[in-house]
C-alpha cells in the first residue's frame, strides 16, 4: 500500500492562507503527482501544483463548517477538481483522440447492452473492424481520459446552469433539499455502475484509487504486464463513464 497519503489536521481557523498552505501542500503536491503520471510531458508538475493551491484556497472561502463533511475531505475534492478543470482548459487531448475515447466509450455501452456482460477484447475490436492488437493500442492511446473532469458531473435537475454533485456540497442543505436527493442519487448510480464492472476491474478500482497502488504494483498483484493494467485502467474508466452518462465534449 501506498504509504504517501497525506491526512493533515483540521486547519484552524480555515481563513488563514499560511497555515492552510503550511497544511495542505503535502497533500496538493500528492495530487499533482497522481495526476502528472496521466498526462503528456507538456504539461508541467508546477501548474497542477498552482491550480491546486487556487482550488484550496477556493475551497477554504466556500466550505460551510455547520455540515457533516471533514475540511480535509472536501478540500481534497476542491484541489483535485481544480487541477483536473485546468488540465481542460489546458486542452491537452487532440480532437482526434477525443473522438476516439468517445468511440470506444460508445462501443462498450452497445456490446454491453447487447450481451449483458462487459465485452471481450476480441469482441469490441470486431465491433470496430480493428484486430486485438489494434483496440489495445487505442486504449492506450486515451488512457488520458481516464480522468473525469469536475465539470463533467452530473448537475442539479440537469441543468447546466445549476451546480453539479460536488459543488452542492457548499452551502446549508437545509435551504437546498433537492441538491442532496442528488447527491443521494449519484452516489446511488455510481455504486451501481461499479457493481457492473467485471471482478478484475474491481480488484483494479480498490487497488488504483483505495489502496493508491501505482500502475506497476497494481501489475505485480494482478500478475499483468504494466502496459496490461493500463489498458484495463482505460477500458474500466470508459465503462464507468458510459454507465455514468458522462459525455465526452
Amino acid at each position: 500500500m501506498n504509504t504517501a497519503t497525506y491526512c493533515p489536521v483540521e486547519p484552524e481557523p480555515l481563513d488563514n492562507a499560511e497555515h492552510l498552505l503550511d497544511e495542505y501542500l503535502p497533500m496538493i503536491r500528492y495530487h499533482a503527482g497522481q495526476l502528472i503520471r496521466r498526462v503528456p510531458d507538456s504539461v508541467e508538475m508546477d501548474d497542477l501544483i498552482d491550480a491546486g493551491v487556487l482550488g484550496l484556497l477556493d475551497g477554504a472561502q466556500r466550505f460551510d463548517r455547520s455540515r457533516d463533511v471533514q475540511f480535509k475531505t472536501f478540500a481534497a475534492y476542491r484541489v483535485r477538481g481544480a487541477m483536473i478543470d485546468y488540465l481542460r482548459q489546458f486542452d491537452w487531448l487532440p480532437r482526434g483522440l477525443r473522438d476516439t475515447s468517445k468511440q470506444l466509450q460508445k462501443a462498450l455501452l452497445e456490446l454491453e447492452q447487447q450481451h449483458g456482460r462487459p465485452a471481450e477484447d476480441h469482441e469490441m475490436a470486431a465491433h470496430l473492424g480493428i484486430n486485438v492488437q489494434e483496440y489495445r493500442e487505442r486504449l492506450d492511446h486515451v488512457r488520458g481520459m481516464a480522468v473525469v473532469y469536475f465539470d463533467d458531473l452530473p448537475h442539479i435537475n440537469g441543468n447546466e446552469d445549476a451546480l453539479n454533485v460536488l459543488e452542492s456540497m457548499e452551502g446549508d442543505p437545509a435551504d437546498r433539499p433537492e441538491h442532496q436527493t442528488a447527491i443521494h442519487q449519484f452516489a446511488e448510480h455510481l455504486a451501481e455502475a461499479i457493481d457492473m464492472l467485471s471482478a478484475r476491474e474491481r480488484i483494479l478500482l480498490t487497488l488504483y484509487y483505495y489502496e493508491e497502488l501505482n500502475m506497476k504494483e497494481v501489475a505485480l498483484v494482478l500478475d499483468l504486464t504494466e502496459s496490461r493494467v493500463s489498458q484495463l485502467h482505460s477500458k474500466m474508466v470508459l465503462r464507468l463513464r458510459g454507465f455514468l452518462g458522462l459525455d465526452i465534449t
